[in-house]
């Protein structure tokens, strides 16, 4: 299995000059781009082509997928927001989400705060928000994930798509 590369962002919040220049930035340079909903942007928007999005609890328009499964090569990638899945309160309703899609990977979004971690064989990577942070972490990112064989390796980047290193991360697959 060859690396592949993911660029995953959520909760832009209405900021589609941000998610343009991501989007920009990457498309035909990585294997995917995710955005995890609370775009508030319009499904039928152009900028959503070539990007994999889903709906959040502040997407209003029609047409957004409340979830998502991309198979990359051999790599499963389950994709929501996790308001559906009471995320605020445990992660169980997505863990046994991803359990049954047989994901590798499960990206969520909805709380706005940068998080990666292992439970069983899945890598769950909420990216935080490119444009509303909270919790301890006040800086607005977009996660970078490369897949090999052997392991998943995570960097948030800001804005300004600089690599911010207390987060960076690397799990055994």
């Amino acid at each position: 299995m060859a690396k592949q590369v993911i660029i995953v962002m959520s909760d832009s919040h209405g900021d589609s000059l941000i998610v343009e220049e991501i989007r920009n930035r990457y498309v035909g340079t990585v294997d995917a781009i995710f955005h995890n909903g609370d775009s508030e942007l319009r499904s039928d928007s152009p900028l959503w082509e070539g990007v994999e999005v889903v709906g959040g609890n502040m997407d209003f328009y029609p047409g957004y997928p409340p979830t998502r499964l991309t198979v990359l090569g051999q790599t499963r990638i389950a994709q929501t927001h996790g308001h559906l899945y009471n995320i605020n309160f445990d992660f169980q309703k997505l863990d046994l989400w991803a359990q049954e899609v047989e994901a590798d990977i499960c990206l969520y979004g909805h709380l706005h705060v940068p998080n990666a971690w292992m439970e069983g064989k899945t890598l769950f990577l909420n990216p935080g928000s490119i444009s509303q942070p909270r919790g301890p972490i006040q800086e607005c990112l977009y996660a970078r994930v490369e897949i090999t064989e052997e392991s998943f390796k995570i960097d948030f980047l800001t804005r300004n798509h600089e690599v911010y290193p207390a987060l960076s991360r690397e799990f055994s697959r």
